[in-house]
């Protein structure tokens, strides 16, 4: 298997570590980012609240103590005007002093507004009257502050409830004791008619944040291309280093594998391992994998030639169990031709008699050679030499040099071969030696007159062959050995134990297998063969 580029160590390390550095940038960036902006609202509200705070005691002594004393004064004075806005109206003193305060600090917007003004230059916005009605249901409430969008830019607003008593009335209470300078100045339809204890206005003081905050952004941004890029630099030098220390090793001990498996590298030759860490490990336990393999190899070699000499142990001990059997088929023929030429020449005969016994001579002659032939091809010590050939031919062919010996122990020969499957490629030869091994097993198994049966048939892709007995079948402690090499349990000469370990050895050669099932009435050995 070919790794690629997308499934490699290499690119999965670079990608993973990748997205974790880039995560850890955009996190580390989202902190910083978070902490910048709060850090801007909380000193924008600091500062807010000091400057609300120095106005509040602005008014406070303009209402508690300034305006008390100019009224005392102006009452001595006999003046006819009695109030002097510009220094005993708190609204106008706040203002005045802010718009001083902001020829040095101009981001700073100090507003006091009501919804009924004397001044309409004070007049409530929407905000500011929804700031109103929120003091009204909230009487609790001493101030708010928050972030609100004030002509498309994001303010930080700080704002209170201007509240009346008893002193605001002195000027907005009725019209008729207002002060002639408040009537002659803002007019008859001011805002008078107040009473105390309500919320008649608010001040607030805000400061545009939008740009603060553009600043935090940029100050992010490039913090995270920042660190994104020393990150990077790491990132590569950690790459380089990953793919010297792992990489590299790796790949070396993954080409050493596939020149193994391709031939090109020899088996157990050692890989120079002269580090410390988990490569060497890696490469020391690659060594010894390599030596127990080549270990392995030799064993199986040797096993190997084990293996053919027992089918050709196994095949020399059923060619001499059949020999009385294939003498008797040899003999019979023999028997005619002898007749057959003592006729011919001790007997004056016409010419159609001669040619009937030089028939019978030739037919005898021709069965004794399908028989010799027979036993030279199942003799033969080949190699797996697949044909396309017919499993009921290769029966019937073991059946004519087997036929002798069923029929001697008085067992009856049952067929039922199937003619609706087609030629397989097997070797007729091992097959040969496998139906012979199974029939001799079966014969043997059955003590005086029984029932052997050959059958044949086709399942879906599957081709059975199955050879049955009447004997008393196999116990059930010798069922599991009975494919073991050289375990046998018939009598000394009989057998050498190696027939059902050589059959099954040859049908596993072909991709098959060999089942078999076993009772008290007999046993059936089947051999499966694919299509």
């Amino acid at each position: 298997m070919k790794i690629s580029g997308l499934n490699s160590l290499r690119f999965r390390f670079s990608l993973i570590v990748g997205i974790i550095l880039f995560l850890f940038c955009l996190f580390f960036s989202s902190v910083l980012y978070y902490y910048l902006r709060t850090h801007a609202i909380e000193n924008a509200n600091r500062k807010t609240l000091i400057i609300m705070t120095y106005v509040k005691a602005i008014g406070d002594y303009v209402k508690n103590s300034f305006r008390p004393g100019m009224l005392e004064v102006l009452s001595r004075q006999h003046t006819e005007d009695e109030f002097l806005v510009e220094a005993m109206s708190t609204t106008h003193v706040n203002l005045e002093v802010m718009r001083l305060f902001n020829k040095d600090l101009s981001e700073y917007i100090y507003k006091r507004v009501s919804d009924k003004p004397l001044n309409s230059e004070q007049k409530a916005d929407v905000f500011q009257l929804k700031m109103m009605r929120y003091f009204e249901n909230n009487r609790m409430t001493k101030s708010w502050h928050g972030i609100v969008k004030i002509k498309g830019r994001e303010t930080l607003v700080y704002t209170r409830p201007v509240i009346s008593d008893r002193t605001c009335l002195t000027c907005h209470g009725s019209r008729d004791t207002a002060p002639a300078s408040l009537v002659k100045r803002y007019g008859e339809s001011g805002n008078f008619g107040w009473s105390a204890n309500k919320v008649v206005g608010v001040e607030s003081v805000s400061i545009p944040l939008d740009l603060a905050f553009a600043r935090i952004r940029r100050i992010t941004i490039e913090t995270f291309i920042f660190g994104f890029s020393t990150l990077g630099l790491l990132f590569f030098a950690i790459y380089g280093t990953f793919s010297h220390l792992v990489t590299k090793p790796l790949n070396n001990l993954s080409n050493i594998f596939k020149g193994i498996t391709n031939g090109t590298q020899p088996l157990g030759r050692d890989i120079p391992a002269d580090r410390n860490d988990e490569i060497g490990e890696l490469t020391e336990s690659f060594n010894i994998l390599s030596r127990h393999l080549l270990e392995a190899q030799e064993k199986l070699k040797k096993t190997a030639d084990l293996e053919k000499q027992m089918m050709e142990t196994e095949k020399l001990a059923t060619l001499g169990q059949l020999s009385a059997g294939v003498a008797h088929e040899i003999n019979n023929p023999i028997g005619g031709i002898r007749l057959c030429f003592n006729n011919l020449i001790n007997t004056d005969m016409d010419t159609a008699t001669m040619k009937q016994h030089a028939e019978v001579v030739n037919s005898g002659l021709d069965r004794i050679q399908r028989i010799v032939k027979q036993l030279l091809d199942f003799s033969k010590n080949a190699p797996l030499d697949l044909l396309p050939a017919s499993v009921n031919k290769i029966i019937e062919n073991v059946l004519n040099i087997s036929r002798y010996t069923i029929s001697k122990k008085g067992i009856t020969l049952i067929k039922d071969l199937s003619h609706k499957v087609p030629e397989l490629m097997v070797d007729p030869n091992k097959l040969e030696q496998v139906f012979l091994n199974l029939i001799i097993n079966a014969v043997q198994a059955m003590d005086g007159e029984g029932i052997l049966t050959i059958r044949t048939w086709r399942d879906d892709s599957i081709y059975s062959v199955s050879f049955s007995d009447t004997g008393g079948g196999i116990p059930e402690e010798v069922l599991p050995n009975i494919f073991d090499p050289f375990f046998t349990t018939k009598d000394v000469g009989e057998g050498t134990g190696l027939g059902l370990t050589v059959s099954k050895a040859i049908v596993e050669q072909h991709g098959g297998e060999i089942v078999v099932e076993t009772s008290g009435s007999g046993t059936t050995f089947t051999v499966r063969l694919s299509l």
